[in-house]
């Protein structure tokens, strides 16, 4: 594996992550903690977190949402943000998390909620 060293997942990453092991590791999705972290890049509307594993997915390749909903609120983007993953070849390849509406986020994380993915509520 070709790992950058000392790239760590964030606390964010690893919360949506956490979330996808928890809804898919029937189908050989990797804990938080399987997950090396070969990059990160801010697009100031997202972010990309590119992973390397052992293990497969199986699952056809393209992109792998949590369900109905895939969306946090985070304190400082007003319309929050979506995520999903992208599989290909059995792997888990990136993390995007994409921002809501036109507002820019530098990566810096702040307080955030995860939506339930079935229903759309938020944790009060």
């Amino acid at each position: 594996m070709n790992v950058a060293p000392g790239i760590e997942l964030t606390p964010l990453e690893r919360d949506l992550l956490g979330h996808f092991w928890l809804r898919y590791k029937q189908i050989g999705f990797p804990s938080p903690e399987k997950l090396l972290v070969v990059s990160r890049q801010h697009t100031g509307a997202g972010r990309f977190t590119h992973f390397e594993h052992a293990g497969h997915v199986q699952r056809t390749d393209g992109q792998l949402s949590l369900g109905n909903f895939s969306q946090i609120n985070m304190e400082g983007l007003e319309a929050g943000a979506s995520f999903w993953i992208k599989i290909e070849s059995g792997k888990v390849l990136f993390l995007e998390v994409v921002v809501n509406g036109e507002q820019f986020w530098d990566g810096t994380e702040r307080r955030w909620s995860v939506c339930d993915p079935d229903s759309g509520a938020f944790a009060e």
